[in-house]
């Protein structure tokens, strides 16, 4: 009646499957290394953006600070009329750093001058104000 008969596979044929499953297993894989590397270049960039010093910020940062210093360490009273007088009596710039300098002003301003590279690069003017015995400084446009 019915006769089965049995169908002769050549040997290539299974070897074709097991290619394309091991190239589809590669190309996920690759894959995976691929946004892994992405992912830490997005890392790596971040922090690098991240920790970029501004030049005027650290500037600023030592000068002022330098000239906290200064006030508190020479000025017996922590008073706005005490401060007025210490700062009045400096006659050249009062805090230096990297050719940049702090000077005080005739209109009771500090006027913080940056320079950057050797070259001029802005101008700002603070107003020094005490409260509670601690000294603020104030940013004036």
């Amino acid at each position: 009646m019915f006769s089965i008969k049995k169908r002769r596979r050549s040997k290539g044929f299974i070897l074709i499957y097991v290619m394309f499953i091991v190239s589809f297993c590669i190309f996920i894989a690759l894959n995976c290394f691929k946004s892994e590397v992405l992912i830490r270049q997005n890392n790596l960039s971040m922090e690098k953006k991240i920790l970029k010093v501004d030049p005027t910020q650290k500037i600023r940062e030592y000068m002022l600070t330098d000239l906290d210093e200064l006030l508190y360490k020479d000025v017996k009273m922590i008073t706005n009329d005490e401060i007025k007088n210490y700062l009045s009596s400096k006659t050249d710039s009062i805090v230096q750093y990297d050719n940049s300098c702090i000077k005080y002003d005739k209109d009771d301003y500090l006027v913080v001058k940056y320079y950057v590279n050797n070259k001029f690069y802005k101008e700002e003017y603070y107003k020094c104000k005490v409260e509670n015995n601690f000294i603020f400084y104030k940013f004036i446009n």
